[in-house]
């Protein structure tokens, strides 16, 4: 009897073991919500009937950074580039019929970033100019903002956890203003939010940055279905940080063969680059879906 016992006792302590090795655990394919034409040109999508269309369109520039968003009738533009690189982006807008700007932002005040507003058209109205570092900060913001001021443009300044709104769009303010962090770090990255889809914008933030982010992220994550990369993609991303991101996709504003170390990092992770040249990226999102493709208005 006790020889029994012991049987069916081993068979019962067996039984889980044995079932755990006859069905091994299976990865569910991660859920995409981004549709890549610039990839997969034939790829079916359709957007959601009778919502307005979140807009995002990267000039084709490289080196400096310049974005436009457009939601219904409201715009606006992050960054401006460089001087040299300006007049691509002011005859970017004027071909997609940007007659006006609800806001102009600049994410810091270096001159890959802040000096191309300098040659915003006259006749171009500007709500408002919205910037992160103080007014005094360098000579780039100096000279630029007495412009923008000459102009009669109001000028607003935001800060960590500020948040900005294009109509239904909603964009949190992620800056860790840190006196001994380079310009760089101390650069405002944007959460783009738009129904359940997620922008990050991390304009020029690198390693310090990353990873101050990375221990003390905001209260809704730093998960995104599309990331502009850090610095144009010019060093790698940290690993941490990319990870905590979990894009699907990133944009880089750089030519891909001038920065390889990106590239490969990014090949090895799975995750596609897109660059701003050659030819506009645009993205479009109606909450539930993005569709990335290049278009030449």
């Amino acid at each position: 009897m006790k020889q029994l016992i012991a049987l069916l006792l081993m068979v019962l302590l067996l039984t889980p073991l044995c079932a755990l090795a006859t069905e091994p655990a299976v990865d569910e394919p991660k859920e995409s919500h981004v549709i890549n034409l610039i990839e997969n040109p034939n790829a079916e999508y359709a957007f959601q009937e009778g919502v307005t269309l979140l807009e995002v369109y990267f000039p084709e520039i490289f080196g400096a950074d310049a974005c436009i968003f457009r939601f219904g009738e409201e715009t606006m533009l992050i960054d401006a580039a460089t001087v040299g690189q300006a007049p691509i982006v002011m005859d970017t807008m004027e071909k997609l019929g940007v007659d006006h700007l609800n806001i102009a932002f600049n994410t810091h005040p270096h001159d890959d970033h802040i000096m191309g507003f300098q040659q915003l058209p006259e006749d171009l109205p500007v709500d408002k100019f919205v910037i992160a570092f103080p007014e005094d900060e360098n000579r780039p913001m100096r000279t630029t903002l007495k412009i923008i001021r000459d102009r009669g443009i109001p000028i607003e300044r935001v800060k960590n956890g500020s948040e900005m709104t294009l109509g239904d769009v909603r964009m949190v303010v992620m800056q860790k203003d840190f006196t001994s962090y380079t310009i760089n770090n101390r650069s405002a990255a944007l959460m783009v939010f738009y129904g359940d889809r997620r922008l990050l914008m991390a304009a020029d933030i690198e390693t310090h940055a990353q990873g101050s982010l990375n221990k003390k992220p905001p209260e809704f994550g730093l998960k995104a279905d599309i990331l502009k990369y850090p610095h144009h993609g010019v060093a790698k991303a940290g690993w941490r940080f990319l990870e905590n991101v979990d894009a699907e996709l990133a944009i880089v504003t750089s030519k891909l063969v001038s920065i390889d170390e990106t590239v490969a990092d990014s090949e090895k992770r799975g995750l596609p680059l897109v660059s701003s040249v050659p030819g506009i990226v645009r993205l479009r999102t109606d909450g539930v879906i993005w569709v990335v493709d290049r278009i030449n208005p």
